[in-house]
């Protein structure tokens, strides 16, 4: 499977990843484009859980904030 996502791939710019198939833990992530090695899919996926975390966080912040002014 093939998706566009950040980060872009440090060796070519590219945001396309080819994602693996299968089973957590045994496959890495690669750039679609040139082959670089993001890493293991479940280390890269908490990236991902991370900057999720910090935007919904934001988020909350800035729904508070109007509250606050409404």
């Amino acid at each position: 499977m093939k998706v566009k996502t950040s980060p872009e791939c440090p060796k070519c710019g590219h945001r396309m990843k080819r994602f693996p198939p299968g089973r957590k833990d045994e496959y890495h992530v690669h750039c679609a484009e040139c082959n670089y090695d993001f890493g293991r899919f479940d280390h890269f996926q908490a990236q991902f859980r991370h900057a999720i975390e910090e935007l919904e966080e934001q988020l909350k912040h800035r729904d508070t904030a109007d509250d606050d002014r409404g």
